[in-house]
């Protein structure tokens, strides 16, 4: 922790750096608005869905809601600071000066490096249990032991790699953290980025292979699911598996329209060292547009959830409360008029 205390105060401090005007790609104005215009919406639907899907038992109960689960929790944390420290950040023009300090920093670069990471890493991970549910449920998932192994152990184990690995780079990291607190995101510059196989792996085990994977399981459990229903002789229970399969192939959809682009141009320039400008013009929409797949996935999860559509009515109507008078009438005939509440 004091690497990165030091390094925010060194004298070595790229003044040059700090003195550039901060280039936004789209401007900081569309950026600010077309983000807090879902912001608040998708945090209300966020903790609705999570509401529903911890204390609802039956919901609960469902294991392939447990990933879905995990995707709202990070989702959670996006919405609520580190999208909140963009907006700060656009709404300035550039970094948030009212909180300039390495923690402050750490916190913001753990939250954009580790949660969106672990997005893609739980993703890939939902796109390959689905075909367990779906088609291998008896002999994987047949006893609460093998349930364990075949599905709350993957998940803990992820959980454990995600946090032990971004703990360690960005908060503990082998090298020395330097903070630019007038650019947004004290310039999102760790410096693990700077060791040559930590980087490797950060960008290409967690990013480019998960979105590659995430792309072939899903499109291999869209093929298995329609040659089952029309094709196969054994009966297959569509109905069944109908709304798992449709709800990870929408998450999916959203997810890979947008970080599936943006691997393959970096994985291009990676593997062509000729073609490091490959994309170049295009890649900062991408990094924009990736924000839109936290802020649309609690849409995309509530639309894979009829069963909770009348209960969103029921929330979004609870806090109306329409005051009117009640006669009561008192002891020796007086009339008394109360205000009362309706829902």
């Amino acid at each position: 922790m004091s690497k990165n205390e030091t390094s925010s105060n060194d004298t070595d401090y790229d003044y040059d750096y700090q003195d550039e005007s901060e280039v936004f790609i789209p401007s900081a104005a569309i950026q600010f608005w077309t983000y807090l215009i879902l912001q608040i919406p998708s945090l209300f639907c966020t903790i609705f869905l999570l509401y529903y899907l911890i204390f609802d038992r039956r919901l609960r109960q469902q294991i392939h809601n447990h990933v879905i689960i995990v995707l709202l929790f990070l989702s959670l944390f996006i919405l609520a600071i580190d999208n909140s420290f963009y907006l700060d950040g656009w709404r300035l023009g550039h970094g948030n000066m009212r909180l300039s300090t390495p923690s402050f920093c750490l916190l913001w670069w753990f939250i954009d490096y580790g949660f969106y990471g672990a997005v893609s890493v739980f993703l890939v991970w939902a796109s390959l249990e689905r075909h367990i549910l779906i088609f291998h449920r008896r002999q994987l998932l047949g006893t609460q032991r093998k349930v364990f192994y075949v599905h709350y152990l993957p998940l803990i184990l992820l959980s454990v790699y995600l946090l032990g690995f971004y703990i360690g780079v960005l908060v503990f990291p082998p090298c020395q953290n330097v903070f630019y607190f007038n650019y947004i995101a004290c310039g999102s510059s760790p410096c693990y980025q700077d060791i040559s196989w930590l980087n490797t792996w950060d960008y290409f085990v967690n990013g480019i292979l998960c979105n590659i994977l995430e792309a072939i399981f899903s499109v291999s459990l869209l093929g298995r699911t329609v040659w089952k229903k029309c094709y196969a002789q054994s009966r297959f229970q569509w109905r069944k598996y109908r709304k798992m399969t449709i709800q990870l192939l929408s998450i999916s959809t959203l997810s890979l329209c947008i970080n599936l682009p943006q691997s393959l141009i970096t994985l291009i320039q990676q593997i062509h060292p000729d073609l490091h400008d490959f994309g170049s013009s295009v890649e900062p929409y991408f990094f924009y547009l990736t924000g839109y797949v936290i802020l649309l996935l609690p849409f995309v999860s509530l639309g894979c959830l009829p069963e909770l559509w009348p209960r969103l009515l029921c929330w979004s109507q609870r806090g109306r409360r329409m005051i009117g008078p009640m006669t009561i009438t008192a002891g020796g005939g007086q009339t008394v008029f109360v205000r009362t509440k309706h829902h």
